[in-house]
């Protein structure tokens, strides 16, 4: 039987990996650098939504018609509140929030849920509440869907200018 002679194998006890900065030119021949992580690429933000429609609110404040959409049989309506205020919160009585559907003039109030709970945004007992200061507040509530033959709603909040003649998107 031969033999295999193994020359100018160098075994190690410990392997080295490339964080490993303990082994030294001297060591090895060979410097080795701590590997370097890439800095996090920015979050590229989404530009601000434009409004369907803008009514001045209660306090000096703006309000944003963003979204009028009916999924299924549930319409809803989403808005953005803003304000020049340092500081301007707003809350609106979801009892008065209401879609009008223009073909018929029915007045469709706040869906609520099967706890009773209103299917609206930041709710607070019967208010609707955000703030509206340095960044806007989206809120939004759901109502039953007007019926196919009406192509447009107006809808009413407290306080504020009403969004009429609002095209529904289905």
């Amino acid at each position: 039987m031969a033999g295999i002679a193994l020359a100018g194998c160098n075994v190690s006890e410990k392997p080295t990996y490339p964080e490993d900065t303990a082994a030294t030119a001297s060591d090895t021949g060979v410097t080795r650098e701590p590997m370097a992580t890439p800095d996090p690429a920015p979050v590229a933000r989404m530009p601000a939504q434009a409004a369907i429609q803008s009514q001045p609110g209660p306090d000096g404040s703006q309000v944003d018609l963003l979204k009028v959409a009916v999924t299924g049989d549930i319409l809803t309506v989403t808005l953005r509140c803003s304000s020049a205020e340092k500081y301007n919160s707003q809350s609106f009585n979801v009892e008065k929030i209401s879609v009008i559907d223009d073909a018929t003039s029915q007045r469709l109030g706040v869906l609520k849920d099967d706890n009773a709970d209103w299917m609206a945004s930041n709710v607070s007992g019967n208010f609707l509440r955000t703030d509206c200061e340095v960044k806007p507040g989206i809120i939004w509530a759901k109502f039953p869907a007007p019926p196919v033959t009406s192509p447009t709603v107006s809808i009413n909040l407290p306080e504020v200018g009403p969004f009429d003649g609002v095209p529904v998107t289905r």
